[in-house]
C-alpha cells in the first residue's frame, strides 16, 4: 500500500532544510539537490517539486511571507502595543525571524541581478510597506500620532527604520538586542505624537 504523505508536513521539512543549507552555505549553495540530502528525501522527489534553482528560490520566499503573514495575524490586542508587536514581528529577536531575514537577504541579493526573483523580492518588500502602513493606521485610529502627518511619508520613513534596524540587529552583540530595539520603535512613534 503506498505510503501518505502530508504536504505541508513535507513543505515544512523542506522549508527548513532549504534555510539551512542558505544559511550555512550561502545563495551559491542552494541547489535542489542540497536541499534534498539536508531533508534525508530522495533528489528526483523533490526535482518534480521544484524542477529549476527558481522554483526552489521562490519557494523560500514564500516560506518567508507564509510565516510573517501567520505571525501578525496572531498577534492580539490594539493601539499602540499591537503596532509594537507588528514592528517586532518584523526583527530578527529570535532565531526563527533571524534565519528569516539572512534567507531574505541572501534571496534578495541574487533578485538584483536574477529578473526570474524579481517579483518574489518585490512581493516581501511591498509586504513589508503594509505593514509600516498598518502600523501607523493602527496608530492613528489609536490617537497617538498627529493627525496632519503625510501617511506616505511616514509609512517610507518606518519601512527605512525597520529595514536598518533588522540590518543593525543582526550585527548586535548587546545583551538585550530586544529591549534596544523596543527603545528604538518607541522613540520613533514618540515622534509621530500630536
Amino acid at each position: 500500500m503506498p505510503r501518505l504523505i502530508d504536504h505541508d508536513d513535507r513543505n515544512d521539512e523542506i522549508g527548513a532544510a532549504a534555510f539551512r543549507v542558505l544559511v550555512r552555505d550561502g545563495i551559491t549553495g542552494l541547489s535542489v539537490r542540497k536541499v534534498a540530502e539536508e531533508a534525508e528525501i530522495a533528489t528526483a522527489s523533490l526535482r518534480r517539486a521544484f524542477p529549476t534553482q527558481d522554483a526552489l528560490r521562490r519557494f523560500c520566499f514564500d516560506r518567508i511571507h507564509q510565516s510573517v503573514a501567520a505571525r501578525l495575524r496572531a498577534v492580539t490586542g490594539d493601539g499602540r502595543e499591537r503596532a509594537m508587536q507588528w514592528m517586532r514581528e518584523l526583527l530578527p529577536l529570535d532565531d526563527t525571524r533571524r534565519t528569516e531575514l539572512v534567507v531574505q537577504l541572501q534571496l534578495s541579493r541574487l533578485a538584483l541581478t536574477d529578473e526570474s526573483l524579481r517579483g518574489s523580492a518585490a512581493d516581501l518588500h511591498d509586504g513589508v510597506r503594509r505593514v509600516c502602513s498598518s502600523v501607523l493606521r493602527q496608530l492613528s485610529e489609536s490617537g497617538v500620532t498627529d493627525p496632519t502627518l503625510d501617511p506616505d511619508l511616514e509609512t517610507a520613513r518606518l519601512h527605512a527604520l525597520l529595514d536598518g534596524l533588522a540590518l543593525h540587529l543582526l550585527w548586535n552583540t548587546s545583551d538585550d538586542p530586544a529591549g534596544q530595539a523596543d527603545r528604538v520603535l518607541q522613540r520613533h512613534i514618540d515622534t509621530l505624537a500630536a
